[in-house]
């Protein structure tokens, strides 16, 4: 779920532990991180305080078509970003999967080099282990780049499929890149964009110079604050600071709306199948007429032939309920381990009951009438 998390700040969140994205006009290589450039920018002393105390993260992005659910239209070619070693040092976010993480000592060299390249943030970042899944960015030979996306991305709006996946997209000459699925996010402010490493995006993008956003982390300081001074900074290159929060908001009303559609949708269709499971049960009945007379004839009180036919109800109806409930739990155990989803045990309940409620009432109203005839008209008729 894209719902605000109850700990927005938390790095392992939907957020990252990000509070702001900073969207430009024009590719900046303005870092007012940097105190030499913040001093050139001709900023007040504390909005200069400010940004020292915040995480200024500058991302490269190549062209290309926004792959998150706000694109009602399939995405030809999705937006690359780049992101460098401090980003990758600082971690963050939650991965549904990752391929296999490198070796302790492997992990270490790149850690130590991560942290050498992050020394101005390092004391707003998280030390780098060998549980970090983002070490994986970076190729280390002739192979594909290795990539990272958000899930459903991945498996819905690209439909490229899980870790280990491969797939092209072209470079700033059209040329063909292969890249790979290293690792898979759960849904957050990173949907919709294909995540690489910062020297593999130069390698594929070597004319996007600048960075064309930035994600802000306000750490111990009012939003506000570091917003407007982030504003001030990058002025120049017309920039748009959204709060992380509000990207989730907004990505989430329209998945809403999407499950909002698709359940009008099962239920309409529910509705008409149980008004099919109650035209079949009466159909059945009158066809059976003969069978029923000669039941009476023998000897079976109308309240026994109403019973035969409740039970057979209940038994036919119940198992296909079951079919269809048993087809929908095979996918559940994955998502639910990982706390992507929910079962609303009360609306499954609701609607099966009111399904089986249905055909039990078409059942008892084509046995009534069958009961008021006579075994001799009954056994005569015709259905």
């Amino acid at each position: 779920s894209l719902s605000s998390p109850p700990r927005p700040r938390e790095r392992s969140g939907p957020t990252g532990g990000w509070t702001s994205i900073a969207s430009f006009a024009a590719p900046t290589a303005v870092n007012p991180a940097d105190a030499d450039v913040a001093a050139e920018l001709g900023l007040s002393d504390d909005a200069r305080q400010t940004l020292a105390g915040a995480t200024l993260e500058p991302i490269r992005a190549s062209a290309g078509d926004d792959a998150s659910c706000t694109n009602l239209y399939a995405p030809a070619r999705p937006i690359v970003l780049g992101v460098g070693p401090r980003f990758v040092a600082r971690g963050g976010f939650r991965f549904t999967g990752h391929a296999p993480l490198p070796s302790a000592s492997a992990s270490a060299s790149a850690s130590a080099s991560a942290s050498a390249s992050a020394s101005a943030s390092a004391s707003t970042s998280t030390s780098t282990s060998a549980a970090n899944p983002w070490q994986l960015l970076g190729r280390t030979g002739d192979g594909p780049i290795p990539a990272i996306l958000d899930d459903a991305t991945a498996r819905w709006a690209l439909k490229l499929g899980g870790v280990g996946a491969r797939f092209t997209l072209p470079d700033d000459e059209g040329t063909p890149v292969p890249f790979e699925i290293v690792g898979l996010l759960e849904p957050g402010i990173l949907q919709g964009w294909v995540i690489v490493a910062e020297a593999d995006f130069q390698s594929v993008f070597p004319s996007r110079s600048g960075a064309a956003m930035a994600l802000i982390d306000a750490g111990d300081q009012p939003l506000s604050a570091v917003d407007r001074a982030a504003s001030a900074a990058w002025v120049d290159a017309g920039v748009t600071i959204q709060p992380t929060l509000e990207r989730l908001r907004s990505l989430s009303a329209v998945q809403n709306t999407f499950l909002a559609a698709f359940q009008a949708l099962g239920t309409l269709g529910l509705l008409l199948g149980t008004a099919g499971v109650a035209a079949a049960q009466v159909q059945g009945v009158l066809e059976r007429i003969g069978t029923f007379g000669l039941l009476g004839a023998v000897g079976f009180p109308p309240a026994r032939l109403r019973a035969i036919v409740l039970l057979e109800t209940c038994f036919m109806v119940g198992l296909g309920l079951a079919a269809g409930a048993l087809a929908g739990a095979v996918t559940l155990p994955a998502h639910i381990a990982g706390g992507r989803a929910s079962v609303p045990l009360a609306w499954i309940a609701l609607t099966c009951g009111l399904t089986l409620l249905v055909a039990l009432l078409a059942g008892l109203i084509a046995t009534r009438s069958v009961a008021r005839l006579a075994p001799r008209d009954a056994l005569t008729a015709r259905g």
